[in-house]
């Protein structure tokens, strides 16, 4: 499966276009502290993500669109943790993340979020976080605002400079294309356990 968005991205960003580059840093640069911070320390996830964005950045010629950017900027983040573990003389805990396994990866990144559907959730925080690094950024944007920091419909909508109704449909799509996110991870973790 080729990523063509992402191949877009990083040849529109190779060629300079400093709206691209904008647009990579303010959409993967939170998405990336995230899984940092679940491996790592969090005094230390700051440097790790500055030094992938700056390592991704370099090598972003080497991407294909093979893998979906956010993936091949998370294998950068892993390569980058485990310097900084060598560097500091720490030895990294064995830590299996759901991201990690390649199957449950491909299962986040094959879904298609047009086609979405409402099934029950299953209660794993750590699902929860996977799967609102994988939505779109706007969607997961929009969960954070309404369900992590509390914010109500006119709050988001002043944020985003729009009307109520845009934001109610926005955060049903938001909603929407949670529950079939995390059903795909969650029945993917049933196969595997």
């Amino acid at each position: 499966m080729l990523h063509g968005d992402d191949l877009k991205l990083a040849k529109r960003i190779i060629a300079h276009d400093r709206q691209a580059a904008e647009r990579f840093f303010d959409e993967y640069f939170p998405r990336l502290y995230r899984f940092v911070a679940r491996r790592i320390d969090e005094s230390a996830c700051e440097d790790i993500v500055q030094e992938t964005m700056i390592r991704a950045l370099k090598s972003l010629y080497s991407y294909r669109g093979e893998a979906a950017l956010f993936t091949w900027l998370c294998q950068i983040g892993r390569h980058e943790i485990s310097s900084y573990l060598r560097r500091h003389g720490q030895r990294q805990q064995l830590q299996i993340s759901l991201d990690d396994n390649p199957q449950i990866r491909a299962a986040l990144e094959s879904i298609d979020f047009q086609q979405v559907d409402t099934e029950a959730r299953v209660a794993l925080e750590q699902i929860v976080q996977l799967t609102l690094d994988y939505l779109p950024e706007k969607y997961s944007r929009l969960l954070e605002w309404k369900y992590l920091e509390g914010l109500s419909v006119q709050e988001i909508a002043a944020r985003l400079q729009t009307g109520t109704i845009s934001v109610q449909s926005l955060l049903a799509r938001a909603r929407s294309a949670f529950r079939d996110c995390y059903r795909e991870v969650a029945a993917e973790l049933e196969v595997l356990v």
